[in-house]
């Protein structure tokens, strides 16, 4: 399993401007934005994540590639070992 924690915590070092605010998106393990809030999920890839600076994890559902994702949703993973 992926640690996305891990991910976005190395992000938010990297971009202190942005380390105690907004949700650092995720796509296939890689870090590909960032947006001041948890909205527009018709932008983003279903299977897109969100982890916002609380560390709560949110994962884009539903859509298709091309007309984007239907909401956000939290994500819980069957083993939280890797968060």
């Amino acid at each position: 399993m992926m640690d996305y924690l891990a991910i976005v915590r190395s992000w938010r070092r990297q971009n202190p401007e942005n380390a105690d605010h907004g949700v650092v998106l995720l796509w296939n393990g890689s870090v590909y934005g960032w947006k001041n809030c948890l909205r527009d999920p018709q932008h983003e890839k279903p299977g897109a994540m969100a982890v916002d600076c609380n560390e709560h994890i949110f994962i884009a559902e539903g859509g298709n590639d091309y007309d984007g994702a239907k909401c956000w949703v939290v994500f819980e993973p069957k083993n939280t070992d890797f968060i």
